[in-house]
């Protein structure tokens, strides 16, 4: 069983690989080429602001949640955006 000294350690260094990953992410997208996307899908990925909720772009896009829950995961297969959970609430980030 972890002391709670170990416990903030292990956060503070899983919060650090965190930001890592996070840095080499936007390197990455900066030489590769952006993926080919749709309609559908730019739609959806321009209210990827970290405002918008799923049900907030159900709203704006006028789909039905199930489709953009698809348009986000393959959006998020296409390493476009990430999902992000601010004050409880899970809202979306264009990378």
């Amino acid at each position: 069983m972890m002391s709670t000294e170990q416990f903030k350690e292990f956060s503070k260094t899983l919060k650090d690989i965190d930001d890592k990953l996070s840095i080499l992410i936007i390197l990455q997208k900066r030489v590769a080429p952006k993926p080919p996307i749709g309609v559908e899908e730019t739609k959806v990925l321009k209210l990827c602001d970290k405002k918008h909720t799923i049900d907030n772009i159900v709203k704006e896009t006028g789909k039905t949640e199930n489709n953009v829950k698809v348009t986000l995961s393959n959006l998020r297969g296409k390493g476009l955006i990430r999902s992000l959970e601010i004050n409880g609430i899970v809202v979306y980030e264009e990378i």
